[in-house]
């Protein structure tokens, strides 16, 4: 009883209304969003490149953090996965480009 009290509360709260959501129009094949947006743009395709089995990618780097990735597919399933650079490559980067290097708090 006391799981069903606590599932009805939850699907409760989640069907309130959420006044700070954005509204879509549409103007003719054009899809316009009006409201609040959340997407920031922190990250950078970088000039650099990174060769790894005779092919080029090319370096993302994070804006908030300094961190440096590329998008590598896999070997087996063809889905593409961030393969991060190592510290060294991502302060290199981030001193060209004026960003800060922030490194990670483990």
């Amino acid at each position: 009883m006391k799981k069903l009290f606590i599932a009805a509360i939850m699907l409760f709260s989640l069907g309130v209304n959420n006044s700070n959501s954005q509204t879509i129009v549409r103007n003719g094949n054009v899809f316009q969003s009006q409201g609040r947006t959340t997407h920031r743009a922190d990250t950078l395709v970088t000039t650099f490149k990174f060769e790894s089995g005779g092919t080029q990618y090319p370096i993302i780097i994070n804006k908030a953090s300094g961190r440096c990735y590329i998008w590598k597919p896999s070997g087996r399933t063809g889905k593409l996965y961030k393969m991060y650079m190592k510290p060294e490559v991502s302060q290199a980067i981030c001193r060209e480009l004026n960003i800060e290097y922030k490194p990670n708090r483990r």
